[in-house]
């Protein structure tokens, strides 16, 4: 326990800045056969010295199968192993599975992958780690362990020492903020998505004093083969901006542009959450354009639906009434779009457009 205390008391007091010759911020990330690596962690205080070692726990967030590895280094920044080459990776970890990878074996812990220190590292006292992987969604712990004692009941074995194993407090690595999405064109898009038949998609336009009063409704039926995959995933990486155009002046002008950015929090809860055949939008506060839900179901061969809701004084509606025909998008930040054409409304004046698709 001395011999513990001792290291994580000078791995503490060295911290992260340990005279690094490249260390484990500025070393180059690797790769997993071919597939670029994101670090997600960064971990203090690896030991492997004097039979204690270190253990990482991961468990994976992800939708698909990651690769993770953890990486090692001295106190001098060298770095003892590279995942690269599979010395402390795990290929193919799939969603909830939980892995362990460790500087060597331990009594009491099982171990899925050990690490072998390669030249001219030969031992961890004060050194530091990072987890690596190919997707950011993991949920990590680590350890110091010592490599010889397992529990046992006291009343078998009263004199046995229990293991000692202390925890490793992670840093966890930030991703960079997704880019903004993109505006919207100022003609519409080519090549969406159709609906199945005239009449199946609905927009539904209310322009009221005060702005607070104001709505939209957009509802869209299509028989084109989907898969959740074609949605993208607003989760972490898709942005997604509903287009409304007319014929004011004769050519298509953009008169409602509203944006669902990629991820973010809305509230106390994600604003974008994965369901089994798609994607929900809920924003209560209706940032940054007023829209409220949006729902992305995907129906295999038998096409998708679609729904967008939106209100309130960010809806950024220019006036009405409109000039048909009118078309409304709904575009994805992966470049597929969903669309209809309304040259037939049923209500269009100054304070209400309603139409089914053509």
């Amino acid at each position: 326990m001395r011999l513990l205390s001792t290291f994580l008391g000078v791995a503490a007091t060295l911290g992260l800045g340990a005279h690094a010759h490249a260390g484990i911020t500025d070393t180059p990330v690797p790769t997993f056969n071919g597939h670029a690596a994101q670090v997600v962690a960064l971990v203090p205080g690896v030991i492997k010295s004097d039979a204690i070692e270190t253990d990482v726990i991961c468990t994976s967030l992800a939708p698909a199968a990651v690769d993770v590895g953890f990486e090692v280094f001295n106190q001098a920044g060298v770095r003892a192993n590279r995942v690269s080459t599979g010395n402390g990776a795990i290929l193919a970890v799939g969603p909830g599975r939980t892995v362990t990878i460790a500087t060597g074996g331990t009594a009491v812990l099982h171990e899925d992958a050990a690490i072998t220190l390669e030249a001219p590292v030969t031992e961890l006292a004060n050194g530091s780690g990072r987890v690596v992987a190919t997707d950011i969604r993991l949920a990590c712990n680590a350890f110091t362990v010592d490599s010889l004692h397992t529990v046992q009941s006291p009343g078998k074995c009263p004199t046995c020492q229990p293991p000692t194993l202390a925890n490793l407090g992670l840093s966890y690595i930030a991703p960079p903020p997704p880019p903004p999405p993109a505006p919207c064109p100022a003609t519409p898009l080519a090549a969406c998505r159709k609906p199945t038949t005239r009449g199946r998609s609905l927009v539904l336009l209310k322009d009221q004093t005060p702005d607070a009063l104001d709505t939209l409704l957009w509802k869209w039926t299509g028989a084109v083969a989907t898969a959740k995959a074609d949605f993208g995933d607003p989760v972490t990486t898709t942005n997604y901006q509903l287009c409304l155009y007319d014929r004011t002046g004769g050519t298509p002008t953009l008169r409602l542009g509203a944006a669902a950015p990629t991820g973010g929090t809305c509230g106390a809860r994600p604003c974008w959450t994965g369901v089994a055949t798609g994607f929900l939008y809920v924003d209560p506060a209706l940032t940054p354009d007023g829209l409220a839900t949006i729902s992305l179901r995907a129906a295999g061969t038998s096409g998708a639906k679609l729904s967008i809701q939106g209100k309130g004084t960010n809806l950024p509606l220019s006036g009405l009434p409109l000039t048909p025909p009118v078309t409304v998008q709904l575009s994805a930040g992966s470049g597929l779009c969903w669309d209809a054409v309304y040259s037939a409304p049923i209500v269009n004046n100054a304070g209400s457009f309603k139409a089914k698709s053509d």
